[in-house]
């Protein structure tokens, strides 16, 4: 099979304070040789995503990335490298006269001096673990503590470079993309030439989508979940990916220890977004199917091979422990003048009695909507019958609903992706994986937040897709069928 793989090739620069230096060379007092040799280095247009939906171009990446490098002239017993740190996460910059080349003035190579070859290995990233700490949002001690960079060994007795505590905001609107590079280069090899480095996605990106063509309901959408989801894992640099196969975007970098720490991930509807209906008029099949993510955009998740919750009707899930998505959605019965609300339940009777109407200790949403165009203009919270801006109902914040709005109430209801008998659903990074939700005959599983995770809502749904395909952003391959396994799919 033909390749033509492209994936954009940054280049990324070594700055600031050299911590170790493996050179023979006279260093100033900032740990920088005093020679003329900067280590320069460049890119294509990389198409990077630092949030789920924003493209960054070639200007924007002039605001720098972060490179580390280690020298390898030394090795063990096994003539494995002992790699020993010459700087860390320094940003590198686009600067005027150099061309489209990257730099730093803190950033040389060692010496070459001495028979040492002055080898460097590079571990390039973006965005900063700065903007990556923000993303995941971790502030104060666990700040430090996460996405640490360290030389870790391994049972093999290589020692990588590893980000420590990675972790993966809950909120889907805050997710930020993560690309990666490895390369090594010398003085000699490259003080003219400069470093190429090619940055490839390590995340996994999903979109979920749904279509209806039920004749009695109609169903007004407002938020999407993924449960079941690693927030949290290690990352090596130079680990070969998980079920990597030769023709993966993605050649190196992998994820150690996922699954130790799962959670939801999820977008809530907010000022800016539109409530989505879902009818037999507007949206009958898979070809009309339209994405719900709202302005949060694609979540950008750890690669993995997660469990799927396929027996919900057996297994109670509390934990989300297995993989699920979930609707924030209200249901409405259409073939009577009434049109009365079937989801969520109204609070109040017992959930076990033969005609579920009612429910008490929902997980109920409630979003301040204009009546006319659906608009989302605010996120509201019920005690009594009363309403507050404020969740904990500071006096404050009493909600009083302006005219040309309603007060509308959303509740969870689950699908899950058990397509072609498969338990597993495997998500490789680099890797965009649509899903389509199918509401004609039914509405799903209560959530597993909810009183009675598993319990059918007028009939379980069936979800369709997950099928890989690249990211636009990442490459521009061939037009090519591929098989793995069963699975035929086209990378565009």
């Amino acid at each position: 099979m033909k390749y033509n793989i492209n994936i954009y090739s940054l280049i990324t620069a070594l700055s600031a304070l050299l911590l170790f230096s493996c050179a023979q060379e006279e260093l100033t007092d900032i740990g920088v040789t005093t020679d003329n040799s900067e280590i320069l280095f460049f890119t294509s247009l990389p198409g990077i995503e630092t949030r789920s939906g924003d493209n960054i171009d070639k200007n924007s990446i002039k605001n720098g990335f972060d490179v580390s490098a280690a020298c390898i002239d030394s090795v063990n017993a096994k003539g494995l490298p002992i790699p020993r740190e010459h700087f860390s996460a320094q940003r590198v910059f686009q600067t005027a006269g150099m061309g489209e080349a990257f730099r730093s003035n803190s950033c040389r190579w060692s010496s070459n001096k001495g028979g040492k070859a002055g080898k460097l290995r590079f571990f390039a990233f973006y965005p900063s673990r700065d903007v990556l700490r923000d993303s995941a949002g971790v502030y104060g001690n666990e700040r430090d503590k996460s996405f640490r960079l360290e030389y870790t060994k391994t049972t093999n007795d290589t020692i990588e470079y590893w980000m420590k505590n990675f972790k993966v905001n809950r909120d889907i609107a805050k997710h930020s993309d993560f690309v990666t590079a490895t390369a090594e280069g010398s003085k000699t090899d490259n003080l003219y030439t400069g470093v190429n480095l090619t940055l490839q996605h390590q995340l996994s990106r999903i979109i979920l989508e749904a279509f209806g063509n039920s004749e009695s309901y109609d169903v007004e959408i407002a938020g999407v979940r993924i449960g079941g989801i690693a927030i949290e894992s290690d990352f090596s640099f130079e680990g070969t990916p998980v079920n990597f196969k030769n023709w993966n975007s993605t050649k190196i970098g992998r994820w150690i220890g996922v699954g130790q720490k799962k959670d939801v991930v999820e977008y809530i509807y907010r000022n800016g977004d539109k409530v989505l209906t879902i009818n037999k008029e507007n949206n009958p099949d898979k070809s009309k199917a339209v994405s719900l993510m709202g302005k949060g955009g694609p979540a950008l998740v750890i690669p993995y091979d997660y469990n799927v919750w396929w027996e919900y009707a057996k297994k109670p899930n509390k934990d989300h422990s297995f993989l699920y998505f979930s609707v924030l959605l209200r249901v409405k019965e259409k073939l009577t003048e009434n049109h009365t609300l079937l989801y969520p339940y109204i609070e109040g009777a017992n959930l076990n009695s033969s005609l579920i109407v009612t429910a008490d200790n929902m997980k109920v949403v409630y979003l301040s909507i204009k009546t006319q165009t659906g608009e989302v203009m605010k996120r509201v919270y019920k005690n009594g019958s009363n309403f507050y801006t404020d969740p904990n109902f500071s006096a404050g914040s009493l909600y009083s609903v302006p005219d040309g709005e309603e007060i509308r109430n959303y509740g969870w209801a689950s699908a899950i992706p058990y397509i072609n008998g498969a338990t597993t659903q495997r998500w490789n990074p680099g890797y965009q994986y649509i899903f389509q939700l199918d509401f004609s005959k039914g509405i799903g599983v209560q959530d597993p937040a909810d009183a009675l995770p598993g319990k059918v809502i007028i009939y379980p749904i069936e979800v369709s897709g997950g099928t890989p395909s690249t990211w636009h952003t990442v490459k521009e391959y061939d037009n090519e069928e591929i098989k793995d396994g069963d699975v035929n799919f086209t990378i565009e």
